[in-house]
């Protein structure tokens, strides 16, 4: 799909009196966090105003190696990381679930530009988390990557396209953003960080916003997370989620790997440089890099070993269930004629090893003087209990003793 590239002045009105201030309206490679409203897919209704967050320079995103932390700790300039009055102001009460809210990232250098080791048409663009993990590490590196539309093998974007996106950039945020900031006298000085903007209609916004017949805008993917009911999948409190990428248009002059980001920039690829988060309360904060700790369990393990029925069932038929099979490093293509070993009064058990760094197995010694009938089954303080095996020695002068391993998976 073609995009005519048209111009527009856009009108700027000030937020209330206490608005966020900090540097100034966009420099080159000035990282913006846009918020817009959709009533219906594009090219639909958009709300007739939106709103602009100066983050500063994408760089210094890029070079950052703080987890979880205000957008203020990467650039101390802006005077406050919340913006919910902001956001309220613009869209109403409920900006943070009526589900029409949007919010992306956008940054650009322009042709014969360099800026902190972003060269000529160097863009950051954006991509929606549908969920984080507890820790909040940042980007799931494994997860895949679709660089424009149709193009499921992720290859380059080629050098045409990133023209005409470095140059739509150019018209949205130099042309029209800070055409529309520098022409409001309520800003002159100091301009406001975050900034109200009205118009009739946004077609450099548009621009990156996906067409109603397909999930893709012209970089291959929706910028855009939405704000809506509840929290991210994994959170308790965060509202939308954006991963940043970095594409640059040539290495001469280029700073490759900084900071915590994914890897060396490669020319037309998508360079994972952190992710910003909104939370319920309205404030910004930044991932870095660094994917979710990879924890496996038992039904990971069944899968890789083709390993069926579940925790209870027995898919080799040698009558010891699976999830034993799992728990204490037995063959899961055959019988193992016994799930332990005992030397004297001496039972012993291995561990699987994954299984024990997984962490998703308990392993306890129960005893019982005539197999629970009578005498309850209770737990024993093992022998020995290391990471490869645990053992139980039976006490002696008992007229008879009887005792099992249990193995359970934790919740």
């Amino acid at each position: 799909m073609k995009h005519k590239i048209r111009l527009t002045v856009l009108l700027a009105t000030a937020i209330s009196t206490g608005s966020l201030r900090a540097t100034d309206d966009f420099a080159q490679g000035d990282l913006a966090l846009v918020f817009y409203s959709l009533s219906v897919p594009a090219p639909g209704n958009f709300g007739t105003e939106y709103y602009v967050f100066n983050l500063g320079s994408a760089a210094a995103f890029r070079e950052n190696t703080q987890n979880n932390v205000s957008v203020t700790a990467v650039n101390p300039a802006i005077v406050s990381g919340n913006i919910a009055d902001d956001l309220a102001s613009v869209f109403g009460p409920s900006w943070a679930e009526d589900g029409t809210v949007r919010m992306m990232a956008v940054a650009n250098v322009q042709a014969g530009q360099l800026a902190n080791g972003d060269p000529s048409r160097t863009t950051y663009f954006s991509a929606p988390r549908s969920s984080l993990d507890s820790g909040q590490s940042g980007y799931d590196a494994l997860t895949p990557f679709i660089y424009f539309q149709d193009n499921e093998s992720a290859n380059s974007i080629g050098s045409t396209l990133r023209g005409q996106i470095s140059n739509e950039l150019t018209g949205f945020l130099y042309t029209g953003t800070n055409g529309a900031i520098n022409s409001s006298n309520a800003q002159t000085g100091t301009k406001v960080s975050g900034t109200r903007l009205t118009t009739s209609f946004v077609p450099n916004l548009s621009a990156y916003v996906p067409p109603a017949t397909t999930t893709y805008f012209k970089l291959g993917i929706n910028p855009a997370a939405t704000l809506e009911v509840g929290v991210l999948t994994g959170t308790s409190d965060i509202e939308a989620a954006v991963d940043v990428f970095r594409v640059v248009n040539t290495l001469v002059d280029a700073e490759l790997t900084s900071g915590s980001s994914s890897g060396d920039a490669v020319v037309g690829q998508g360079q994972f440089i952190g992710s910003i988060t909104l939370d319920t309360s309205g404030n910004l904060k930044v991932q870095a890099v660094g994917a979710p700790t990879v924890t496996g369990d038992f039904a990971s393990w069944a899968i890789d070993n083709n390993v069926t029925g579940g925790q209870t069932g027995d898919s080799d038929l040698d009558g010891v269930s699976n999830l034993l099979e799992y728990a204490l490093n037995l063959n899961t293509a055959g019988s193992d004629g016994s799930v332990g070993s005992l030397v004297g009064m001496t039972m012993a058990f291995s561990k699987r090893a994954i299984a024990v760094s997984n962490d998703d197995i308990t392993y306890a010694i129960q005893e019982s003087d005539d197999l629970g009938f009578a005498d309850a089954w209770q737990v024993v303080t093992p022998t020995t209990d290391t990471v490869s095996e645990i053992t139980y020695t039976l006490p002696t002068g008992a007229a008879r003793k009887f005792a099992r391993i249990v193995v359970t998976e934790k919740p």
